[in-house]
């Protein structure tokens, strides 16, 4: 079972990461309004479904206490981040706000993730 949940952080991880490499592809166009490219919103997907999965294994292995609060912050943002992804991703122009935002959640997402173990205990 720790061996499952250890491949399904890492593709925790990469989802962000592809999710991040997604925003970090669009930089040259943020002023003329960068568009999302599938790889946000794949990211977005495979973050939401492994969070899910990383939570309910967390809770069966009963090994770590849950910081209920970050699972919620990260919840949400994610949330946003597919939310904003989905309904910006086929229009043909893009506000400029939208794909930097992305980033940003992004980043506080895995913020969140670090640092609510740490104020937690």
């Amino acid at each position: 079972m720790s061996l499952f949940l250890d491949i399904t952080l890492v593709l925790h991880l990469l989802a962000f990461a592809v999710i991040l490499g997604g925003v970090l592809g669009e930089t040259k166009n943020f002023k003329n309004g960068a568009k999302v490219n599938p790889g946000i919103l794949h990211g977005s997907w495979l973050a939401l479904l492994t969070g899910l999965i990383l939570t309910g294994l967390v809770y069966a292995i009963g090994e770590e206490t849950v910081n209920n609060l970050a699972l919620s912050i990260k919840g949400l943002v994610l949330t946003a981040i597919f939310f904003l992804g989905y309904t910006y991703q086929k229009r043909e122009t893009t506000p400029k706000w939208v794909v930097p935002t992305i980033g940003l959640l992004t980043v506080v997402n895995v913020a969140v993730a670090v640092l609510g173990p740490i104020v937690q205990g």
